[in-house]
């Protein structure tokens, strides 16, 4: 368990992303695609970060079409600068945090990714996935039904994107199992995939967006 005891500058990733506070909100959205990330730190004339934008600030802030009868575009986000909507403030740690106590920050907040601050500058992000891999060269034996979460929230494969989204947004997760006519996992619907639906209509199938991918 010692790699606990690491500094998470041993994990984090050192490319911080950000984007100016007049950044209006469907730009903030292409790059979070762009860059495949999560959050963005926003900033102002000097630089300095003064909060931030997520993919859940951006599926809060866009309008859902969830009328399944509706021919209407699933998401529609409004045109207005980042520092209109932004969430004041930004969680930080330093370079020499333990990684067992950036977890606890994750924890307590409920956030999936922290950013490390040196001085006045961001200098890298320490996320869940960084914590994964600390996980993984701990080689913890603790059985993975003690860490889970449950239930697994599950959607049809032929169910419409616009009661996706409702059920992404009702239940508070980040991704919904999808599931075959026999019950079978066969993708994810995730935060991601509702984002990149950005224009995609309403009554689609979640199958026409979701991802394969599943473990």
């Amino acid at each position: 368990m010692m790699r606990f005891a690491t500094p998470v500058s041993r994990y984090m990733t050192c490319e911080v992303i950000t984007a100016p506070d007049t950044t209006p909100l469907p730009e903030v959205h292409r790059s979070l695609g762009e860059h495949a990330i999560s959050c963005v730190p926003i900033v102002d004339t000097a630089s300095r970060a003064i909060g931030v934008l997520s993919r859940t600030d951006l599926l809060r802030l866009g309008r859902f079409e969830t009328k399944t009868n509706s021919r209407g575009m699933l998401l529609t986000l409004p045109d207005v600068p980042a520092r209109d909507v932004l969430r004041p403030g930004i969680i930080t740690v330093g370079r020499t945090t333990l990684v067992v106590q950036a977890a606890s920050v994750l924890l307590k907040h409920r956030i999936h990714r922290v950013f490390v601050r040196e001085g006045d500058s961001l200098t890298g992000v320490f996320s869940t996935k960084d914590l994964l891999l600390a996980l993984v060269e701990a080689r913890d034996a603790t059985p993975i039904a003690e860490l889970m979460s449950a239930p697994a929230y599950t959607i049809p494969l032929d169910a419409p994107l616009a009661l996706a989204a409702d059920r992404l947004t009702t239940a508070q997760v980040s991704g919904l199992v999808v599931v075959d006519p026999d019950g079978w996992p066969v993708g994810m619907f995730t935060q991601t995939e509702a984002l990149l639906a950005h224009g995609v209509l309403s009554d689609s199938p979640v199958e026409d967006v979701m991802s394969p991918a599943m473990v």
